[in-house]
C-alpha cells in the first residue's frame, strides 16, 4: 500500500490526514469548522460587498456631503469600485506569500487585513466630525479591503483543493461559492431588519455601521480557527519530485522504440 508523503499532523484539534495517498499527494480530512474557517474570508468579502451596497446611500451622505443627492452617491459608488483597483495587487502579494511561506499565513494575513478594513470604515467619524480626513479614511479601507481580497481568493482555494481528499475536492472548493451566497443572503436580509425598524436618519447616523460591524464581528473567531489549521503547501511541494521520475519511465521508453 502506498504511504503518505507527510507524517501525521499533530495536536488533535488540527487538520487528519486521511492516510490516501494518489499520485504522490496525500489528503487531509478537515473539521466542519476548519472548512468554516477558511471559507470565512470569501464570506466576509460578500457580506461587505452587499451590505456597502445596500446602505450606498447612506456612507455618501455621511462621508462625501452634497448639495446633489446624486453627487453623494456617486462618490460613495466611486470609493465602492477603487478597492478593485487594488485587487491585482493583492491577489500578486499575497499570492507570493502563500506559495512562499505557506497557505495558512497567507490566509491568515489576508482575513487580518478585510477584518481591518472593514472595521475601520464603520468606526470613520463623518465629513461633519474629521472634514476631509472622512474621505480618505474611506477610500483607504476600502482600497485596504480589496488588496485583502485579492490575497484571500487564491491561497484559501488552493488550501481547500490540498486539503481535500482526491474523491472529495470538488466538494470541498464547492464551500467558497457556498459561502459566498450565503453571505449575501444574510447581507440582505440584515439590510431589510435595519431599514425597516430605523428611521432615516439613524440609518445615516449608525445603522450602516452596525450591519458593517456585525459582519467584523466573525473576524477574531475566524483568525482563531484559522490558526488551527494544518499546513498544506509543504506535502505538496514534498510529492513534486516524484513526477518526473515516472514521466521519465514512460516517455523513454517510447523514444528508444520508435527509433
Amino acid at each position: 500500500m502506498p504511504r503518505p508523503v507527510a507524517g501525521p499532523a499533530p495536536g488533535g484539534d488540527r487538520a487528519r490526514r486521511t492516510g490516501e495517498t494518489i499520485d504522490g499527494e496525500t489528503a487531509f480530512a478537515l473539521r466542519p469548522r476548519q472548512i468554516a474557517a477558511v471559507a470565512m474570508g470569501n464570506a466576509l468579502e460578500f457580506y461587505d460587498f452587499v451590505t456597502y451596497a445596500f446602505f450606498a446611500v447612506q456612507i455618501g451622505r455621511t462621508f462625501f456631503p452634497s448639495y446633489s443627492p446624486s453627487g453623494s452617491l456617486l462618490a460613495s459608488l466611486a470609493t465602492f469600485g477603487a478597492g478593485f483597483l487594488t485587487r491585482p495587487l493583492g491577489a500578486f502579494v499575497i499570492g507570493r506569500i502563500g506559495d512562499r511561506r505557506g497557505r495558512k499565513p497567507a490566509m491568515l494575513l489576508s482575513f487580518g487585513l478585510i477584518g481591518i478594513a472593514v472595521t475601520g470604515l464603520a468606526l470613520t467619524p463623518s465629513y461633519g466630525r474629521i472634514g476631509i480626513l472622512a474621505p480618505i479614511l474611506a477610500i483607504a479601507f476600502r482600497m485596504l479591503q480589496g488588496f485583502a481580497l485579492g490575497g484571500e481568493v487564491g491561497p484559501s482555494t488552493a488550501f481547500l483543493i490540498e486539503a481535500a481528499p482526491p474523491s472529495r475536492r470538488g466538494l470541498y472548493t464547492s464551500f467558497q461559492a457556498m459561502s459566498a451566497d450565503a453571505s449575501i443572503l444574510v447581507a440582505g436580509l440584515v439590510g431589510v431588519v435595519l431599514s425597516s425598524i430605523m428611521d432615516a436618519p439613524a440609518l445615516d447616523a449608525w445603522g450602516w455601521r452596525i450591519a458593517l460591524l456585525l459582519g467584523a464581528a466573525i473576524i477574531p473567531f475566524g483568525l482563531m480557527l484559522r490558526r488551527s489549521l494544518d499546513e498544506t503547501l509543504h506535502a505538496a511541494d514534498t510529492a513534486a519530485p516524484a513526477r518526473p521520475r515516472h514521466l521519465a519511465r514512460i516517455v523513454v521508453p517510447g523514444i528508444s522504440d520508435s527509433n
